[in-house]
């Protein structure tokens, strides 16, 4: 059974051909593009010492806390409207793009001058080190690029132009790859760093110039009329999404300064942290192919009670990150030899299943997440990012003397006790059907975590793990199969209505 058949008869023939075609390129682009700096990443880990790379991971939190402030914000407004108003209201559409891509540019401006400004100080108290100055400065510039760039790619998902995503994403994946490695090897920490102004730069450049094709193709014209019209769009939506990514963006960069400033060993302890935590990375960016594409789709289908739709919207990241953590859970120790000799200790391993447990949680409230944009429940969201960040916060401060450890325990305990307290909040508003999340199957998952964990912790022959880890992903997919079948049961739902 191919890709094509296997959405068919889950989704249906309404939606199945566009995610199909949106999926193919968003994975084409996203394998080529990510996959290559995955492997760059893993190759810098190599050359630089574990010090240098915790000083890269802390680079790489700066960048992504401050762009983050456009692509969790505006870029998903974009997305959202533009998918909602492109094919019928052109004005709108119009109107909205000029308003989002207005305030990015202004937001995006103004943080590449205050970084310019307070160079000095961001570099002694945010990266913990006054001497990274030059290092600061570039990333600026890279965060600069970055922002705009994200409001295009979410322009470009809301008119469902997963193709023209797909192609900035593999130019950018072809420069990254020989870039970061010659920087890397010559020029150490600071020509990684000039490395990200360039690729964030190549990817905007080329994402602008498609997306001004799209937007002439759809009429969608930059424009100045009416725009006082829509600041309730701004305030229901946009603003409360800017207040989410204000809060969220931040935590892993006080919680990466945090670790840092607590020792002379602060820079190992992040390096560590960091290189379990680019499998995460890698998880994320693949449920983000997916996603991208679902989430105009979530918009239009939300409270029509398409059950076979609202499976694949809640559980699809879900399944994917259960497929892929299952085996590093259970093999800790041969993903961290991928970095090589210096990152094979109990440190490593343990701070992998952490970060591992941590992406399982993310995964299974990705469709969660996209229903709270769909529903209009968007301040709620804040609050609940706000609950999130001080939990997670708190948590990485009283856990700092175990260092890469407690980094991603501290990060996993907020996780975790944000979506207990706000299960019974998802069920009221209808985010999620109870079945969806309090079912037989969810509970098996759970067990079957618990298990590989224990299997690494006490066998220690690799043919046994590996016999292992296929029994468990086997029932794994099994466990997701009946889930769907019982879920999506016509005649299981017309006895429970009547």
């Amino acid at each position: 059974m191919n890709l094509h058949s296997i959405y068919k008869k889950i989704l249906g023939t309404g939606n199945q051909k566009k995610i199909v075609k949106g999926v193919f390129w968003s994975f084409l682009g996203t394998l080529i593009s990510k996959g290559f700096i995955f492997i760059a990443l893993f190759l810098v880990a190599r050359i630089l010492s574990v010090d240098e790379y915790g000083k890269i991971g802390l680079l790489q939190s700066y960048i992504n806390t401050f762009s983050m402030l456009s692509l969790a914000s505006f870029g998903v407004t974009a997305t959202k409207y533009l998918a909602l108003y492109s094919e019928n209201e052109k004005l709108k559409a119009s109107q909205i793009y000029t308003l989002t891509r207005s305030a990015v540019f202004i937001i995006a401006l103004t943080i590449l001058v205050f970084s310019i400004i307070f160079n000095s100080s961001i570099g002694a108290y945010v990266v913990g080190n006054q001497s990274m100055s030059n290092e600061v400065l570039l990333c600026a510039f890279a965060i600069f690029f970055s922002s705009l760039n994200g409001l295009q790619t979410g322009a470009l998902a809301g008119l469902e132009n997963f193709k023209s995503i797909s192609i900035a994403n593999m130019v950018n994946g072809l420069l990254s790859l020989p870039l970061i490695l010659f920087s890397a090897y010559h020029y150490g920490v600071l020509g990684v760093t000039v490395s990200f102004v360039l690729i964030n730069f190549s990817i905007w450049l080329c994402s602008a110039i498609l997306l001004q094709k799209e937007l002439n193709r759809k009429n969608i014209e930059f424009t100045t009329k009416g725009l006082k019209e829509h600041l309730e769009t701004v305030y229901n939506f946009t603003l409360p999404s800017f207040i989410s990514s204000v809060m969220l963006s931040p935590v892993v960069l006080i919680c990466n300064s945090m670790l840092i400033k607590h020792s002379a060993k602060g820079y190992y302890e992040l390096g560590i942290y960091n290189a379990s935590f680019n499998f995460s990375q890698v998880a994320t960016l693949l449920l983000g192919v997916i996603g991208q594409v679902t989430y105009p789709m979530a918009i239009k289908n939300f409270g029509r009670e398409n059950k076979k739709f609202d499976f694949f919207n809640i559980n699809q990241s879900y399944i994917i990150v259960i497929l892929i953590f299952l085996p590093i859970i259970i093999f800790p120790d041969i993903f961290s030899g991928l970095y090589g000799d210096k990152y094979q200790n109990n440190e490593m391993y343990i701070s992998l299943m952490f970060v591992s447990l941590s992406t399982i949680i993310i995964g299974q409230r990705q469709g969660i997440a996209r229903n709270f944009a769909a529903g209009n429940f968007m301040w709620f969201s804040v609050f609940s990012n706000f609950v999130w960040a001080i939990t997670s916060i708190l948590f990485c401060y009283l856990l700092l003397d175990y260092g890469a450890i407690g980094r991603a325990a501290g990060f996993f305990l907020g996780y975790l006790i944000n979506t207990i307290v706000f299960i019974p909040f998802y069920l009221n508003k209808k985010l999620i059907q109870r079945d969806l999340l309090v079912s037989p199957a969810n509970l098996a998952l759970i067990f079957i975590l618990a298990l590989s964990y224990l299997s690494f912790v006490y066998v220690e022959n690799y043919f046994a793990r590996a016999g292992i880890t296929i029994i468990m992903l086997l029932f794994s997919v099994l466990s997701f199969y009946k889930w769907f079948k019982s879920y999506t049961d016509v005649r299981k739902n017309i006895k429970q209505v009547e």
